[in-house]
């Protein structure tokens, strides 16, 4: 054969073969269980493309430029005058929170109870999966709020710490509990679904042992909480603790020690319910501790540190959820848990679990979605509920990161699962930056996101919890302004 037809035929091999890669799959063909065929060449380099990330330069100084007002003056005429002022500072510099049909007034009963906090708690219970853990963006929300409307405390948290540590609060228990969540693999030996509003519950002796009726070992276990030197002040002054348990088949002791020193001792009944056992401390604890003993453990579903009045911000992650677990606990326990809690809002932040998924299309997750919210509406009754929509998430491909493909997909999804349900949505994808903008997050300097181009940082947190606090009171000046008008409106009658 001569040279011109073997240089022909592998250039058609190679042609062939390019032709194949640039069509074949990015994912790959799965091949059996065990084997996937996967073409490793890099066409960036061959069409010379370059990713383009986004300039949030500007996102971040309308962010931390923003002022919102913690106090209104107290003259009729300057608090409308303030109140307006604002709320126009407010319109140039944020993503705006989206209403089903345009009905802000969503929003009203949360902000009833915002202006009656000088009187009464109020709660705002913070869901999201481990884009949220740690208190990166519940913490400085918290002190945004207890800033401006007072409350102290670090709210609800569970038995067992959570895999970040918390910047708010140190918190350690005795390594006998046993944690059981719903955002577990499901664990045939439970017999019942009540895992609180927090999703999870510990308890320090097994199931087993309850059925052992004979066994009359006595356990110990502990949880403990002291002063984090990273907390915001507001954190470290809660006055009030309340302990949330439940079925319990035995008696068993609660002891709280404060500084080492024992300030309260009770013996608490067998019951099957859902209850609280609360006391009320002089001051404000460095260390505080909860020590229970017993032959059988009660079910723990969490401990709220607080103060009286105010408001409280708990930080609530469901690690590796899809946020679609919250049918799947008990209806009935979940109102006993949360029936004088006050619940002012909901916000619901989860979808970082589910980019990752490849199928045709999303319409089973917005579904999915629409009945977990109107399932918590139903329980938290008259409780406005605020869906954040997913991050921006990147894969690296290439020599470069870009967005998931399908990351507007799941905001579409979540946006309409809200709207549907009559929630109040709010895009972060928008509000960070759009396609693309991860990265720009995690080259920042200093960086505003990990390097696993999913999950902020502290730093990050604090601009993202900014945002949701800035829409946030942007509807609330919009609400006081209006009630401004009317009286006097009123007044001039």
């Amino acid at each position: 054969m001569k040279p011109v037809k073997i240089l022909l035929f592998l250039f058609s091999i190679l042609f062939s073969a390019l032709c194949i890669a640039y069509v074949f799959p990015e994912e790959g063909i799965v091949i059996g269980s065990n084997y996937t065929l996967k073409f490793h060449w890099d066409f960036s380099k061959i069409n010379a493309s370059e990713v383009s990330y986004v300039d949030i330069s500007q996102i971040i100084k309308n962010t931390e430029s923003t002022i919102i007002l913690d106090s209104i003056a107290d003259d009729q005429t300057d608090m409308i005058d303030t109140i307006r002022a604002v709320a126009t500072q407010l319109n140039k510099k944020i993503q705006k929170i989206e209403f089903p049909a345009g009905d802000s007034s969503i929003l009203q009963a949360f902000f009833v109870k915002l202006n009656n906090s000088k009187n009464k708690r109020v709660r705002i219970l913070h869901f999201g999966d481990s884009q949220i853990e740690g208190d990166r963006i519940t913490g400085y929300m918290r002190n945004k709020f207890q800033r401006r409307f007072g409350g102290s405390g670090p709210g609800l948290m569970p038995v067992v710490p959570g895999h970040a540590e918390s910047a708010s609060i140190i918190h350690s228990a005795s390594k006998n509990w046993i944690k059981h969540a719903v955002y577990f693999k499901s664990d045939t030996i439970l017999p019942h679904r009540k895992f609180g509003i927090i999703g999870s519950y510990a308890r320090f002796t097994t199931y087993q042992n309850d059925t052992l009726c004979t066994d009359t070992t006595t356990s110990k276990a502990w949880i403990e909480f002291s002063e984090s030197g990273m907390a915001f002040k507001s954190v470290l002054n809660f006055t009030e603790v309340n302990v949330y348990y439940g079925h319990s088949n035995e008696l068993f002791t609660a002891k709280g020690y404060v500084n080492d020193s024992l300030i309260w001792f009770e013996m608490l009944d067998s019951i099957q319910n859902t209850t609280s056992f609360k006391w009320n401390l002089e001051y404000a604890p460095s260390t505080f501790k909860i020590e229970f003993e017993g032959t059988k453990s009660p079910d723990v579903y969490g401990i709220s540190l607080d103060a009286p009045t105010g408001v409280s911000v708990d930080n609530l992650p469901f690690r590796g959820s899809s946020g679609t677990e919250f049918t799947k606990i008990d209806y009935t326990q979940l109102c006993e848990m949360t029936k004088d809690m006050n619940s002012g809002l909901v916000i619901i932040q989860f979808g970082v679990n589910v980019v990752p998924y490849k199928v045709k299309n999303f319409v089973f997750y917005e579904r999915a979605m629409a009945r977990q919210l109107k399932y918590l509406k139903a329980i938290l009754k008259n409780t406005p509920i605020l869906v954040v929509g997913v991050s921006d998430m990147s894969e690296k491909k290439g020599n470069y990161f870009e967005s998931y493909q399908n990351v507007e997909e799941i905001i579409q999804a979540q946006r309409n699962a809200a709207l549907s349900a009559n929630c109040a949505y709010w895009d972060l994808y928008t509000a960070m930056g759009g396609k693309n903008s991860m990265p720009s997050w995690v080259f920042a300097e200093p960086p505003l996101a990990n390097k696993d181009f999913i999950h902020f940082n502290r730093r990050g947190g604090h601009i993202v919890s900014q945002m949701i606090y800035n829409a946030l009171m942007r509807e609330y000046e919009k609400y006081n302004a209006s009630i401004a008008n009317k009286k006097q409106i009123k007044l001039a009658s």
